[in-house]
């Protein structure tokens, strides 16, 4: 591992810190958020709401921490190996989560806002990656999902009657309360619109290499050898089998070296010998929607056309004290085609493959993986997939082709 003792003057503008009033609200939120979902708890006299979120909040910092220590990224500014996922962050969801599944969305949405920020300032800051912000948001979701249930549900109904003796309390609850009274039990999939899945990777692949350090920097090394990244996957059923998906998908890659042939990015030109840093990044967003073929009782095919908008970006300034920041960056959006296979092998284990083709005017992506998934309930699922991807970039001012060979753990809840 590179030495994590960054001295503000050895900074650059790639790995400085920024200590800003977006980065002191960002902190008070992710304290505030939790604090204000204990505080709603006990405006309802809700003891078991409390409950819930402790219990949330608490096993969701086991995961983050634990996590921090199993990975050891480096923060983007260098300051520690505990980067991935980001604590703030996976605080401020989980008092967000909390509150829009207790209380409905006039206390959710709000809290939401809030928890958003609080990711956008650890980005902001230079505290974390994108990629940490996804991963700590989505364990807070995951956890909520698990611990927490509505606060109150139609179909409780209260009744009191005199007696001889004073009078009788009766309590009904209907069917449709005791279907939905416990998150842990399996419902019917055909109940569960909604379905959330985190991934979790390493990229085995030296992707910044193969898009042009390797040809301009000699005696490099990358910061993170194994380049850990997240993505969140959302997917909300049609019905008939048919759905719709969204997902975002960032990864960021650093690297140090010295410059082996001259170079210009963004006018600003590199000579050999200077000692540089570089962040590489592909942030990838897109949408798809699918028809569901069920080709047999244990195999399903679906289907998908989408959109996907690629921003791929390049950071370089000297090592040692900056001086010499350039950026240069390319957005594409390109249209997909997708084909998704799920295979049935045993009542809790499927083995699951994706193929996609993303092509516009020369600039290309594709991706094929494969895995198995097995399945706790209906509700809930864990998985493990190999992903390999390439990307080709024809009409930007990088020129590059690479690809990324990625082992993926998945954790996915249907709600």
């Amino acid at each position: 591992m590179l030495s994590t003792n960054v001295l503000a003057d050895n900074s650059n503008d790639i790995n400085r810190s920024i200590n800003d009033s977006v980065v002191e609200a960002g902190d008070m939120l992710q304290i505030l958020i939790p604090a204000t979902g204990f505080f709603a708890a006990w405006m309802y006299d809700d003891f078991e709401g409390a409950k819930q979120l402790t219990y949330s909040t608490l096993s969701t910092q086991l995961i983050v921490h634990g996590a921090k220590q199993a990975v050891g990224r480096s923060r983007p500014n260098e300051s520690s190996w505990n980067s991935f996922p980001s604590g703030h962050t996976a605080a401020a969801f989980s008092g967000a989560t909390f509150l829009q599944s207790r209380y409905g969305a006039k206390w959710g949405i709000p809290a939401y806002l809030g928890a958003t920020f609080v990711g956008a300032s650890r980005i902001h800051g230079n505290r974390h990656y994108a990629g940490d912000v996804v991963a700590g948001a989505s364990t807070a979701f995951m956890m909520n999902q698990f611990f927490t249930s509505p606060y109150r549900k139609d179909g409780i109904y209260i009744n009191a009657q005199p007696t001889a003796d004073g009078f009788a309390l009766g309590v009904t609850v209907t069917d449709e309360v005791l279907k939905h009274s416990n998150k842990h039990s399996s419902q019917p999939l055909n109940k569960l619109k909604h379905r959330l899945e985190l991934g979790v990777g390493v990229n085995l692949a030296d992707s910044s290499a193969q898009a042009g350090a390797s040809e301009y920097l000699s005696k490099d090394e990358l910061i993170d050898e194994y380049q850990p990244f997240s993505y969140i996957n959302y997917q909300y059923q049609l019905g008939g089998g048919d759905s719709y998906e969204l997902e975002f998908l960032p990864t960021e890659t650093r690297r140090r070296g010295t410059v082996a042939n001259d170079f210009t990015i963004d006018g600003v030109p590199y000579k050999a010998g200077e000692e540089v840093l570089t962040a590489f990044r592909h942030w990838m967003l897109g949408s798809n929607i699918y028809k569901g073929l069920q080709l047999s009782n244990s195999v399903k095919l679906d289907v998908g056309l989408g959109l996907y908008l690629h921003m791929i970006e390049l950071d370089v300034d000297l090592d040692n004290g900056g001086g010499k920041y350039a950026n240069e960056d390319h957005w594409r959006a390109m249209p997909a085609a997708t084909a998704k296979l799920s295979w049935s092998l045993s009542e809790d284990v499927s083995a699951v493959s994706n193929v996609q083709y993303q092509n516009w005017e020369g600039d290309s992506y594709i991706l094929a993986e494969a895995g198995l998934r097995y399945h706790f309930n209906e509700a809930w699922d864990v998985g493990m997939k190999y992903s390999y991807t390439e990307t080709e970039l024809d009409n930007s001012k990088f020129l590059a082709s690479y690809d990324s060979q990625n082992i993926v753990l998945t954790f996915a809840n249907r709600f």
